[in-house]
Parts: C-alpha cells; sequence; structure tokens
C-alpha cells in the first residue's frame, strides 16, 4: 500500500514538472505606432441665442472605450493567451482593460448663436512581437496589436441657428 502511494506521488510531481517545462518563456517587443479606426459624433448645443457677446468656454467631451488586443499566436506557440494579453497590458502599463479619453474643444459661439462641433475620435495602437526567451530575440511566437488610446480633434461646426 505504501509503495502505491509513492509511486503515485512520484508520478503527480513528474507530471506537475512536465506541464511547468512544457511552458514556455516569452517576451514582448513593441514595434510601432499606427492609427486605427475613426470615431465621429456631434456635441451638444452651445446655445448662445440670449447673449450680449461671444461666449467662450471649453467644452469637455469624453470617450471611453477598451484596450482590445488582436493577438496572433503562431500555431506552434503553446502559450496560455490570458497569460500573453495581461503581459501586455502590463508592457503598455494599462491597469485594466478599459481606458477613457477627456478632450477639451474650445468653443467659440457669437451673440445669438448656436453651435455644435463635430469631433473625430481616432484610436491609437502600438503594434509589437511576442518572441521567445526572457530577453526576446527568440523566435517569434505571434504578434499583437492594442488599442492604447484615443486622439480627439473637431472637425467641423454646425451651426444650429
Amino acid at each position: 500500500m505504501f509503495k502505491g502511494a509513492f509511486f503515485a506521488l512520484t508520478m503527480f510531481i513528474t507530471f506537475a514538472f512536465q506541464g511547468c517545462a512544457g511552458s514556455t518563456e516569452f517576451t514582448i517587443v513593441d514595434q510601432r505606432e499606427e492609427l486605427g479606426e475613426v470615431f465621429t459624433e456631434t456635441t451638444g448645443t452651445i446655445d448662445n441665442t440670449n447673449g450680449q457677446t461671444d461666449l467662450i468656454q471649453d467644452i469637455a467631451a469624453r470617450r471611453q472605450f477598451r484596450h482590445t488586443i488582436d493577438l496572433r499566436l503562431n500555431n506552434s506557440a503553446s502559450l496560455d493567451r490570458q497569460e500573453v494579453e495581461e503581459r501586455i497590458l502590463a508592457t503598455y502599463d494599462l491597469p485594466s482593460a478599459a481606458g477613457e479619453k477627456l478632450c477639451l474643444i474650445p468653443a467659440d459661439v457669437p451673440p445669438g448663436g448656436a453651435y455644435a462641433y463635430d469631433l473625430e475620435w481616432t484610436q491609437v495602437l502600438r503594434e509589437g512581437n511576442i518572441e521567445e526567451g526572457a530577453s526576446g530575440g527568440g523566435d517569434l511566437l505571434g504578434t499583437y496589436t492594442i488599442v492604447i488610446d484615443l486622439q480627439c480633434q473637431v472637425i467641423g461646426v454646425q451651426v444650429r441657428r
């Protein structure tokens, strides 16, 4: 009985070590920045129809987004997708999978006017490689693209009155 239990424990330890030994050490290697999808929106109306002077103020536009990761692992790479995604987030010092961008728009509406502003939001992407080894330089295990930020700009003004 003791021999059987010892054999079972030895086999368990052997399989556990084989599982650990099978994991591949990898490094995230940042390559370049790209611009991604573009989204447009219109602010609410800034009303100065009853004003006697120019209405000059900053409008705060906020947009929430996800740090979406497009992960393309080679078929031969034996990597855990979640572990790779967590390492990518850590590489770019992103605390979670969600982000928020604030855009300040300088509004200048003349007396008697009412304006709305058209905004364009553009995704900022980082692309890189997943390379074998603790310091990279090994075989290419895959590539990734991650949305890390948004850019904002005013692209038009709508005169509402």
